[in-house]
């Protein structure tokens, strides 16, 4: 009976934290608002006094979202480039970052990468869910919906969706980064108290 009750109140303590947590809102910036704050923390080129070179309408390129995942990580990515993708122009101002990113083990390494084709959004949420060290919400398999699962229960997006395929914009990868570097530390601490909570319940 004594165990039933304790059971009982680690499971209204995790649905309680879990029902807060889904609650919880966080406002993104507008596209702007987040290309300004990336480009103030150096992530991306200053645009600033002259906002339609942000282009946040467009489209953006796999190699050009590996740029800015490299910058997103802060580490330093070495200069050389070993031709590992036959795509991939050695010479080419995206290679160190795409092989970068493969050393990362961010990207699968294939014989090709098609660093000119567009991005999708689930294929960017989750680089830079990847470079932030942020674990999914849920594992199925599904992996686009998990990562979009995981973006929405952390705030990252605003609301879900289902066209996982869907080229993402500028304007939208600027936002999904500058929210999850505005939310990461409140992010890894409801990691750290979910674990806690799950350890708490297996250790009973």
């Amino acid at each position: 009976m004594i165990m039933k009750r304790i059971l009982t109140a680690v499971l209204v303590t995790i649905f309680m934290f879990w029902s807060v947590f889904a609650s919880e809102e966080y406002v993104t910036k507008t596209p702007l608002e987040a290309a300004n704050f990336l480009a103030a923390e150096g992530i991306i080129t200053d645009w600033s006094a002259n906002p339609t070179e942000y282009r946040l309408l467009d489209t953006i390129t796999r190699q050009e979202v590996m740029k800015i995942v490299a910058k997103l990580s802060g580490e330093e990515v070495p200069a050389m480039c070993d031709g590992v993708f036959w795509d991939v122009d050695t010479a080419g101002w995206g290679c160190k970052y795409i092989e970068w990113a493969l050393k990362k083990e961010y990207i699968a390494a294939n014989d090709n990468f098609r660093p000119n084709d567009n991005i999708t959004k689930t294929e960017a949420m989750k680089l830079v869910l990847k470079v932030k060290n942020i674990s999914k919400t849920q594992v199925t398999d599904n992996w686009q919906e998990d990562y979009m699962m995981t973006a929405y229960e952390y705030g990252i997006i605003e609301a879900m969706y289902s066209d996982y395929n869907a080229d993402a914009t500028r304007g939208w990868i600027f936002q999904i980064t500058t929210a999850t570097i505005e939310q990461e530390e409140e992010i890894k601490i409801k990691i750290e108290e979910k674990e806690k909570l799950m350890s708490d319940e297996a250790a009973m």
